[in-house]
């Protein structure tokens, strides 16, 4: 815990803070609802910290709804993915800035001049060298990360003995609160046994693969250079910090020690972040034994704005009926954002990525060589990653 770390808390606390009623848990007679908060800030060399992505969230789509999403309906609602979600939005408008407008200047990211293009390094754009990236969860992430809070929770709190799963559940798809002797595995999500499953890897896996892949999702990828782009801290409130854990799920002595020194070209390394603590508090934390989970999911983009979301679309939109009901952060819609900053700069390179005929091609393109082996050899190394396919799509207007 540090001066640092309450003042990272603070600023995601206070963005969330400032948005409407209607994007927080509600206030009930029966019993208080509750949701997780998180949230990406940067800090600049003069120490400033400024909150620029934030989400709440606690949700996902259930695997058989999967097929109907079409790039639309956002796939996991949990807080630490939305954030990531987020601030892949920021970049993309922070992108559009200074692709659209010559006099538009960022303090976290600029032009590169072409000099700087390579084959193995085309995108336009890089976050500046003296940026920080630090992520704020008022929660443990679900699965690997937060396994001893909840093996603690229980009526007996011994670790069960069994060293494998039942036959009923293949060790490639442990849920979130089963089978606690399988420390250091993928989970999935959701932890309740009784709700619709998902492959959703657990925010433990998602956020152990970014200190390979980096903060960018596929799309940003094309536009913005990786290496800068990696979280430099996760801060935990200590009353979900379990060292133990948080070195087994992210740490070089955990699970993830084998890619050590990895370099897997085109600016993607293994680059850890660093768990670090804060005692400041959120207001919708999870207390006493009345508490419910809300099911609405707050997000919020530094220069463009908040968004409520449930099931993942705009609230008061029903699900899988089109464009109008898309939140900015779904992949359609992040898709679209890139291709056209990707049509301005006029990178002959990175349009060429970008204009593909289905999604899962962006991803698979040969743009994607270095991701991909990073990727690769991250879910190897973290065992049992189960790919979530299912959704491919096209363009959208």
């Amino acid at each position: 815990m540090g001066e640092f770390e309450d003042t990272v808390a603070r600023t995601v606390i206070a963005a969330f803070s400032a948005l409407p009623a209607k994007s927080k848990p509600k206030l009930r007679p029966d019993a208080t609802e509750w949701v997780p908060l998180a949230g990406i800030t940067l800090e600049t060399t003069g120490g400033e910290v400024v909150c620029v992505a934030l989400a709440t969230g606690m949700k996902c789509l259930p695997h058989a709804k999967i097929p109907l999403a079409a790039g639309m309906v956002l796939h996991d609602c949990h807080a630490e993915v939305l954030t990531i979600r987020a601030f892949n939005c920021f970049l993309a408008e922070e992108c559009r800035k200074l692709a659209s407008d010559t006099s538009y200047t960022s303090e976290y990211l600029y032009r590169r001049p072409p000099p700087a293009l390579t084959a193995a390094s085309p995108q336009p754009f890089a976050i500046h060298a003296d940026v920080r990236i630090h992520f704020y969860s008022s929660e443990a992430p679900c699965g690997d990360a937060s396994m001893e809070l909840t093996i603690s929770s229980q009526t007996d709190a011994t670790p069960w003995t069994n060293s494998s799963p039942s036959s009923s559940a293949p060790a490639a798809l442990l849920r979130g609160r089963g089978y606690f002797a399988s420390l250091g595995a993928v989970r999935t999500k959701p932890g309740r046994a009784d709700s619709p499953p998902t492959l959703s890897k657990s925010c433990s896996d998602k956020l152990a693969l970014r200190q390979s892949v980096s903060t960018l999702l596929s799309p940003l990828s094309f536009l913005v250079a990786p290496e800068n782009a990696y979280l430099a801290s996760l801060v935990l409130h200590k009353r979900v910090y379990s060292p133990v854990a948080c070195d087994r799920a992210f740490g070089e002595t955990g699970r993830m020690g084998v890619l050590q020194g990895r370099d897997w070209g085109g600016g993607y390394m293994f680059r850890p972040f660093r768990v670090r603590t804060t005692d400041v508090e959120f207001e919708f934390t999870k207390t006493g034994t009345k508490a419910v989970g809300s099911n609405v999911s707050a997000v919020w983009v530094r220069g463009r704005g908040a968004e409520t979301l449930i099931g993942g679309v705009l609230q008061g939109r029903k699900q899988f009926s089109g464009v109008r009901a898309t939140s900015m952060l779904c992949k359609a819609r992040m898709w679209k954002a890139v291709s056209g900053v990707a049509a301005v700069v006029g990178v002959r390179a990175v349009q060429m990525m970008i204009d593909v005929a289905v999604y899962g091609d962006l991803k698979e393109g040969v743009g994607m060589v270095s991701r991909n082996r990073a990727k690769v050899e991250t879910r190897t190394a973290l065992g049992g990653w189960a790919r979530n396919g299912g959704d491919d799509f096209g363009m959208v207007e």
